[in-house]
């Protein structure tokens, strides 16, 4: 007899698990979301004559895991496939600088003074941490250590505390080392005196992306999953968790406001895992619901700007820095591939992000649309297409990244250990 599998999420990681465990013939397997699409975050949906993403969601091509599946699910059609080199930026200044911050770049378009005292900040701060040794706690004194104060707050620090709503001395350590990889400050002061020294491109540079939006990627999969064999039950409710002392039993859900019970062999979660505990309803131990209680989200307020032109610039994507802006980030899709956008247009997407409930979150749509258009006439390359602006759209995304506080790692190991 087949073993049962339920998943929970019919997310990226819900979709790919359950492609993988169909490979194997003694299982079947059963998703449940309830959302009314597969895909979670990396979903599309349809806008007028545009087919739109919850942001930028195209896959590194790096050869790995993630490729590979998608290459395969595509094996019959790799024409729906586009690839390409990602052209990304920062306005920072008033000036567009290459994404990730190059610091020679940025030594060379800022001022003299503030170029000098960037040098001389982390030269200075390279000779303190060398005489004093002083741990590492948070993504702010990671930065600090590494950049020297100034040049820190200009390239992570600000962004960081807008993006994620809470100061960087309370972010992990851990998230600084994973998402700012390969700097050596260094290296580049060598390269530029050329002297020697070599800069590592810390970040992937080409992309994959589903020429009709990335959503397709997810629509795909789960047609392969019911070629499978397998289920997905979406717009359903997951009510609940049954469980003993030594496995999950079955999966309580409600689909058109009728309840049933699955029985399952397995379990796999792929929502949240706060989430996730408050489903099992039965008594956990204090530790573990205390722990859970502290794995916190962000979430996404998003508004796509319709404009009366062919295009706007080159950039995929490209991000405001400083704090007077709202926005973190600016995503124009048609350059990832033009069939996403009708003819004739183009459509910025501008991401806020904002703690559930807060009062972003709650800004009507004309607010937001009010905001966005205020941030266009702050940017030079933009306030003078503002007259172009055709019509707006506004779409919320509650609890769509996890934010790592300090120990999130620790509170994530009482509850998925315990």
């Amino acid at each position: 007899m087949k073993k049962e599998v339920i998943i929970l999420g019919a997310g990226p990681a819900g979709l790919s698990a359950a492609y993988e465990i169909l490979k194997n013939p003694d299982f079947n397997v059963t998703i449940i979301d309830r959302a009314n699409i597969p895909g979670g975050a990396g979903a599309s949906f349809q806008w007028k004559d545009h087919t739109l993403d919850y942001g930028p969601h195209a896959f590194h091509s790096r050869g790995d895991e993630p490729e590979k599946l998608i290459r395969e699910i595509f094996k019959d059609s790799p024409n729906e496939l586009v690839n390409g080199v990602k052209k990304v930026s920062i306005y920072l200044n008033k000036k567009f600088f290459k994404y990730p911050l190059q610091v020679g770049e940025a030594i060379r378009k800022f001022n003299p003074f503030l170029s000098m005292r960037i040098i001389f900040e982390f030269f200075l701060t390279s000779i303190f941490h060398a005489i004093v040794s002083i741990p590492v706690e948070s993504f702010e004194n990671w930065g600090r250590k590494r950049f020297g104060a100034s040049l820190y707050k200009l390239s992570f620090g600000n962004y960081t505390e807008k993006v994620w709503k809470t100061k960087p001395n309370a972010i992990s350590h851990k998230f600084a080392s994973e998402k700012i990889q390969g700097f050596s400050f260094v290296n580049l002061i060598l390269k530029l005196l050329r002297i020697g020294g070599q800069v590592t491109e810390p970040y992937y540079q080409t992309w994959i992306y589903h020429r009709n939006g990335s959503g397709q990627i997810y629509l795909k999969l789960a047609e392969k999953i019911r070629e499978k064999g397998g289920k997905l039950l979406l717009d359903t409710q997951i009510e609940s968790v049954d469980y003993d002392d030594s496995r999950i039993k079955s999966v309580k859900i409600k689909n058109n406001k009728k309840t049933d019970t699955l029985v399952c062999d397995y379990l796999i979660n792929s929502i949240q895992v706060s989430q996730f505990i408050n489903l099992l309803g039965k008594s956990l131990p204090f530790l573990v619901k205390h722990s859970s209680k502290k794995l916190k989200y962000i979430s996404l307020v998003l508004i796509y700007i319709e404009f009366e032109l062919e295009k706007i610039s080159d950039n995929h994507w490209f991000y405001l820095l400083e704090q007077n802006y709202s926005f973190n980030r600016v995503t124009e899709q048609k350059n990832l591939s033009s069939d996403t956008i009708g003819k004739g247009k183009t459509v910025l997407s501008f991401e806020l992000t904002c703690h559930l409930g807060d009062a972003d979150w709650r800004k009507t749509d004309e607010e937001v649309f009010e905001l966005a258009k205020k941030e266009c006439l702050q940017i030079d390359f933009l306030k003078d297409k503002v007259e172009q602006i055709s019509d707006f759209t506004v779409k919320r995304v509650p609890n769509v990244y996890e934010i790592y506080y300090k120990n999130f790692e620790v509170n994530a190991e009482y509850v998925l250990h315990s």
